[in-house]
């Protein structure tokens, strides 16, 4: 059937001004919040979307589905597109399903505390919807005014605010509504959700999901620790959850991140090292809370209340904040052990020392004491060989951050080649026979999870 015809046959599901072959359309819908410039493009072969389609419902979704396998066109889900991964680009063209219409919150039960969302909606309206009515999600993302329920439960979601207290988006799941490769709706519930939880769309489309929810905080405490070292910041820390508090949240900055704000024109602390962490919950608990965090925490090392407070104001604003230093920003994404992070850090000052490359440092602790270290490089894209050559040599410090059992957080497009580090073999093995069982024409967003499409130019180095 001819391109125009399957337009028309999609216009009919979810209506001509939900439907595009546009040129400019396909353009925008073919990168994600990573710069990607054409260079890079090309080197991974990659063939731009055909259509671009809007949903509104999970009927609309199913039809969407059922027509494309008929006619074996590709389809990859797409929300906020919030990270840089590229599992929401298209690898082998086709479909681009933007769920971004589909963002109501379908039911609240305040009596069994959950909530039932379409996969669209962003993580900073749906707190705001559920604080009106006294309620609060447990975790959701630093890049909440932008990242969507869906996207943040299709890339893993274990790292973010509230985890350390309340665990990964996968703990918080009661069900999800899932359309599989063959068109069929499906209501799965754990512990089968967990399938689903980072898959990256590669099992079908994600529809609505039901999560837990709390009753919102009384109160939130911020405070901050400045250090002259990194060992300094991360042994008191491990203290402290070995004590068994659970912060609501916790960062860690490096001296350069501060530096970089301060070219900026925002002011902050001189120390080498800060630790912001935030507490949540009753006044009383709060309280608690804070009084063992003095006798672990030095008085010398706290810092002054204002800034751990304008620290929590900007907590969603942190990444796109100091990319305008950039004008781009290559942000690394690795969970590593708590005990393991002052080493990953000094590899990753060595390395740079030695290729002359500037390299930032961030960190989110997330559950189960594990922390996400960012460490980030400035850049800029439209120098391609120079934005390609910073490309690699980042893929120096993922390999050296493995050796230290760190893992990246997401697959998509780009990690690809370290998927034996991700997953063990038993585990991919089980994804991938499900996987071929429910889409044996590897129609649903190919090229990611259990696809290595990288390129030999781009093949990161062994661990």
């Amino acid at each position: 059937m001819s391109k125009p015809k399957l337009l028309k046959k999609f216009a009919t599901i979810c209506g001509e001004q939900n439907v595009s072959d546009n040129e400019l359309d396909l353009i925008a819908y073919d990168s994600d919040l990573a710069s990607l410039p054409p260079l890079l493009k090309k080197i991974y072969q990659l063939k731009p979307p055909d259509y671009i389609i809007r949903p509104l419902t999970t009927e609309q979704v199913a039809k969407i589905i059922k027509l494309a396998v008929q006619h074996k066109i590709p389809f990859t889900s797409r929300a906020g597109a919030s990270s840089g991964t590229g599992a929401v680009i298209p690898v082998d063209g086709g479909i681009v399903l933007d769920l971004t219409q589909m963002q109501e919150i379908l039911e609240l039960n305040a009596s069994s505390h959950q909530v039932t969302v379409q996969p669209g909606i962003t993580w900073a309206k749906l707190n705001r919807d559920l604080n009106k009515v006294g309620f609060m999600v447990g975790i959701h993302p630093s890049s909440s005014p932008s990242a969507t329920v869906g996207g943040f439960v299709s890339t893993g979601g274990y790292a973010g605010i509230g985890a350390p207290k309340y665990s990964s988006v996968g703990k918080q799941i009661q069900k999800l509504k899932v359309i599989l490769p063959s068109g069929e709706i499906s209501d799965i519930y754990p512990p089968l959700s967990s399938l689903f939880v980072g898959a990256e769309g590669t099992l079908g489309a994600i529809t609505e999901i039901t999560l837990e929810i709390y009753h919102q905080s009384r109160k939130i405490l911020p405070l901050a620790f400045g250090f002259a070292d990194i060992d300094s910041a991360i042994s008191p820390l491990e203290k402290l959850l070995k004590s068994g508090l659970k912060p609501y949240h916790v960062m860690l900055f490096d001296r350069y991140f501060f530096d970089i704000s301060k070219s900026l024109g925002l002011e902050g602390p001189k120390n080498e090292f800060v630790l912001f962490i935030t507490l949540e919950g009753s006044e009383l608990n709060v309280q608690n809370d804070t009084e063992k965090i003095q006798t672990i925490f030095s008085e010398k090392n706290e810092i002054a209340k204002e800034i751990a407070h304008e620290e929590w104001d900007r907590r969603f604003k942190t990444e796109l904040f100091i990319k305008r230093a950039g004008p781009s920003l290559i942000l690394l994404e690795i969970g590593v052990p708590l005990g393991n992070v002052k080493q990953v850090y000094e590899n990753l000052q060595e390395i740079g020392a030695i290729e002359k490359v500037e390299i930032g440092f961030c960190g989110i602790l997330g559950h189960a004491g594990t922390m996400l270290c960012m460490p980030f490089i400035l850049t800029d894209e439209r120098k391609g060989m120079e934005y390609l050559k910073v490309l690699s040599f980042s893929r120096k410090l993922i390999s050296r951050a493995i050796k230290l059992e760190g893992v990246p957080y997401g697959i998509g497009l780009w990690n690809g080649g370290y998927l034996p580090y991700i997953h063990d073999k038993e585990k991919l093995k089980i994804f991938s026979d499900i996987k071929s069982r429910i889409d044996e024409n590897n129609l649903s967003n190919p090229g990611k999870i259990v696809e290595d499409r990288t390129p030999e130019q781009m093949r990161p180095p062994k661990p």
